[in-house]
């Protein structure tokens, strides 16, 4: 029996992946940055803790974003449009 495999296409054209998780009510709306380097990484980073805060998964009253696996999850989309605009 053959074996199916996906391979993801990699290119050095960054993009954002968006969207909305119905099932994860405190924060909703993600963005995941594909095909940045490290340091863009770092400083998205920095930007988005010094823009929104430090936040954790258990600060599920008080924080508008989480990180996790590589995607950054907002409470409000505007502060998700406001991701996209400064670092699309």
């Amino acid at each position: 029996m053959a074996e199916s495999r996906w391979t993801e296409l990699v290119t050095d054209k960054k993009r954002l992946d968006t969207g909305q998780a119905v099932l994860q009510p405190n924060w909703p709306y993600w963005v995941q940055p594909r095909y940045y380097n490290v340091t863009e990484m770092y400083n998205i980073e920095l930007w988005v803790r010094a823009t929104f805060g430090d936040t954790v998964w258990a600060d599920q009253d008080k924080g508008r974003w989480v990180g996790s696996d590589r995607k950054y999850w907002f409470r409000e989309e505007s502060d998700r449009t406001l991701f996209l605009l400064k670092w699309a």
